[in-house]
């Protein structure tokens, strides 16, 4: 028989949501972090789990991204055998035309798609504020009053 173990303040799919849309503020404030990005990733990708609809993952295309991105990071390898989605994560840096101050760049976390996910997704690539901002909102619904 196994027992129930609270992790700390983490008890319940709620908690947990409320973490990932915490995540997801810190990225916002810090959008080209890739630490808070992994931290992101590998949370929600565990949301299907506490809510109990892990039949959810492979029907849509939002979490089948983010199940690929959270395995391949765990893991350093983005090549799966079972994650078809992603084909590439990378820090593009552009500078903003018609920006004069020297040496600015920005970096932005994006992810590029496999083609049945940009079909799907209606877009080859998506930056990562973008994708948790999808997610944090198909989520919403199915995560329960605390």
């Amino acid at each position: 028989m196994s027992t129930h173990l609270d992790f700390f303040e983490l008890r319940t799919p709620a908690d947990l949501f409320r973490k990932v849309e915490g995540d997801l503020r810190a990225l916002e404030m810090a959008p080209s972090d890739v630490r808070l990005a992994f931290n992101f990733f590998v949370t929600a990708e565990h949301l299907p789990d506490w809510l109990n609809r892990r039949d959810l993952v492979k029907k849509n295309c939002l979490l089948r991204i983010v199940s690929h991105l959270a395995n391949g990071a765990k893991h350093f390898v983005l090549d799966d055998v079972r994650h078809k989605s992603v084909t590439k994560a990378e820090a593009s840096r552009y500078v903003e035309e018609g920006y004069v101050e020297e040496g600015y760049v920005a970096d932005v976390l994006e992810v590029h798609l496999s083609p049945d996910e940009a079909k799907e997704l209606g877009q080859p690539v998506i930056d990562v504020l973008s994708l948790g901002r999808k997610l944090v909102q198909f989520w919403r619904p199915y995560v329960p009053a605390a």
